[in-house]
């Protein structure tokens, strides 16, 4: 049976695995699934219909799964989803999605740190980091692997590619493609994340082509469609080159400048 602490209040339609710890003054609300594994620290708070996997860590004053701040929600039923083996520290708040049925949605392995915010409808991948008060509005898309430094924000709606980087104190309202930096109040990339793909094991000439790329698309004063047809010709069609290009042709709200100045045309 899990272990549950006396000052707990659990709702009686949640569902607990049996080695879920429960600390004190936690509240856990109606139409919860929380997996093997799961430590509840104290003082925390699991909001309805949001499922956890195994081996999550949720410190104390956390609200996982709580109703979007967002004035057209109209108390329906929506959820909050969440993966295996994440951290989510104090203050941590993350809401569930804000229409009939929609999802909020966190993978594997992330670490949430102190007061940071994952709005309504956000979909995060795995291995994600969100560093102390970095924040993100309703939808934003989150690769995998990526880090969102402190004291930075997304708009509505902006995606980050996988392995991309959002520096400390920047806020942006356009995307940022896979492997890239990105720096300022939409201030442009300012270099690809060598480091991590040094970390993560990728292979030298994938890292010296995602470099090509960077240098084509970002440094080189070409716009948006004559970039991609550059790359096209110019860098070896490797995967994580196809990724990032598929990410740029799909975007919506333009991709983030290689200046510091406006939109990619």
């Amino acid at each position: 049976m899990p272990q549950i602490h006396p000052t707990a209040i659990i709702d009686p339609s949640a569902k607990l695995a049996d080695s879920v710890i429960v600390g004190p003054y936690c509240v856990v609300e109606h139409d919860v699934e929380i997996g093997e594994g799961t430590h509840l620290i104290g003082q925390c708070r699991i909001g309805a219909y949001t499922t956890m996997g195994k081996n999550n860590v949720v410190h104390p004053f956390a609200a996982i799964g709580t109703e979007p701040e967002d004035y057209a929600f109209d108390n329906i039923v929506s959820y909050t989803k969440i993966g295996d083996n994440n951290r989510f520290r104090e203050g941590v708040t993350i809401n569930r999605g804000t229409h009939e049925e929609t999802v909020t949605k966190i993978g594997d392995g992330c670490f949430m740190m102190a007061n940071t915010h994952v709005a309504h409808n956000c979909q995060l991948g795995n291995n994600v980091i969100m560093v102390p008060f970095s924040g993100l509005a309703g939808y934003c898309e989150i690769g995998d692997r990526c880090l969102i430094s402190g004291l930075s924000g997304m708009h509505q709606f902006c995606r980050m590619g996988r392995m991309a980087v959002l520096s400390g104190g920047s806020q942006i309202s356009m995307d940022l493609p896979p492997f890239m930096i990105g720096d300022g109040r939409n201030g442009g990339v300012r270099g690809f994340n060598i480091v991590g793909m040094r970390r993560n094991g990728f292979a030298p000439e994938t890292i010296r082509a995602i470099k090509d790329v960077y240098n084509i698309f970002f440094r080189s004063g070409l716009n948006t469609t004559n970039a991609i047809e550059k790359v096209k010709t110019e860098v070896e069609q490797l995967p994580e080159v196809v990724e990032f290009l598929e990410f740029v042709k799909s975007s919506k709200r333009g991709i983030l400048t290689g200046d510091h100045h406006g939109r990619r045309s």
